[in-house]
């Protein structure tokens, strides 16, 4: 589905990445933005028959519904103890969809218009020239006016720890079919703690497509043999041990507070995680990515330009930050902390809170509701962390 380079031509604007962020800006310019732009992919993986959910929660319908595969109407969360609580939820519907439909579709719509070109290949230098900005893909070369970059490299990433933390997020999932009804259709298993492995370091998530088949997904914080604990997983939780493996997936996710460069250079915008659109203290981004892909789109259509920041908030970043210094120092009290957390509050004013979207009223209801001892330490620690970098660097 590659488009041939033309070097005279410059496109409006090149998005470097077809990963999730990459792919709904494209989406959302081909949809809503202006018709008239002509847009460059570059497209640097070869995932195309890979397994990627993207999970998410929302209120209503998203900009992505036609590609929503599923959704349930109410949350299971199981403590360490096998202690479970089922949530109904009544604003929000938690819902997943495939990365492979929205690729596709994007892609296809624009290798389906000539003034679009998808260009396959690996970014390998960035040249900001003032009037426009030159990629280099491979030995080709592309000119954009402007660029939404979403290139984003583990490796590439440079927490300053004396000053903010950083925890990764380890997934390995497995779409599985069973002989026999094995799984409640009717419910998402949201969380659950029973994994196996140290307490409060990693917990399951299960999304039941029917009763016998669902994504039963592994979250851990530090790397592990995955294999061995989804199958004891599914024996203990489900009573299941002949199962088929329809599908793997696997990934890595940065938590921390510290705030990413958004506008690296003149003409170029970072996006998705490269643009801090992860959720610090629970891994979600799809609907913030959205968020930040309408910010754009307004800002293309209103101003010429896509330099509009991303949406957000020293109280959140705080917030989140306390939250990881609890799950880093203290990771065994994780479990009861998510278990009071949903059991003492209604699950929407939750989601709304790790939305960032609460009112004043649910942000002190649910603060008074959470175990005042854990987090006043880890309150304390985070503050005392950031003081002491202030003060080592007067």
């Amino acid at each position: 589905m590659t488009t041939a380079i033309d070097e005279s031509i410059v496109y409006d604007l090149a998005v470097l990445g077809a990963g999730v962020s990459g792919l709904c800006l494209a989406r959302a310019l081909l949809r809503e933005g202006a018709p008239q732009l002509t847009l460059a992919l570059v497209d640097g993986a070869r995932d195309d028959d890979e397994l990627r959910t993207l999970s998410f929660w929302s209120a209503g319908p998203i900009a992505l519904e036609p590609l929503v595969g599923h959704a349930w109407e109410s949350l299971d969360v199981v403590g360490d103890d096998g202690e479970a609580t089922r949530l109904t939820l009544r604003e929000y519907r938690y819902r997943t969809l495939f990365f492979a439909d929205l690729q596709r579709e994007v892609k296809t719509r624009l290798a389906g218009d000539s003034k679009h070109a998808v260009i396959d290949g690996r970014v390998t230098s960035l040249t900001d020239a003032g009037e426009h900005v030159t990629v280099t893909v491979g030995e080709r070369t592309i000119k954009a006016r402007w660029v939404c970059d979403s290139r984003f490299r583990r490796a590439d990433l440079a927490v300053d720890r004396a000053r903010w933390h950083l925890l990764w997020q380890h997934f390995r999932g497995w779409i599985v079919r069973t002989r026999t009804d094995a799984f409640d259709a009717r419910a998402a298993l949201f969380m659950d703690f029973r994994a196996g492995l140290p307490a409060g370091t990693a917990f399951f998530y299960v999304l039941p497509f029917a009763k016998n088949e669902a994504l039963v997904e592994l979250v851990t914080l530090e790397s592990v043999d995955a294999e061995p604990v989804l199958r004891d997983y599914l024996r203990r939780a489900f009573g299941v041990e002949d199962v088929e493996v329809v599908a793997r997936e696997a990934g890595v996710s940065p938590m921390t507070e510290q705030p990413f460069v958004w506008n690296p250079s003149p003409r170029v915008r970072a996006l998705g995680i490269a643009a801090g659109m992860l959720k610090p203290s629970t891994g979600y981004a799809l609907t913030r990515i959205l968020d930040d892909t309408r910010a754009i789109v307004a800002s293309l259509a209103r101003d010429g330009h896509p330099l509009v920041a991303p949406r957000d908030s020293w109280l959140f970043r705080a917030l989140d930050g306390v939250f990881l210094h609890l799950w880093e120092r203290r990771p065994s009290v994780m479990p009861e902390v998510f278990r009071v957390m949903f059991r003492e509050n209604p699950v929407d004013r939750v989601l709304r809170f790790l939305d960032e979207r609460p009112s004043p009223w649910d942000m002190l209801a649910l603060v008074a509701n959470l175990p005042v001892g854990p987090f006043v330490r880890a309150a304390f620690g985070w503050t005392w962390r950031r003081l002491g970098f202030a003060r080592r660097n007067d």
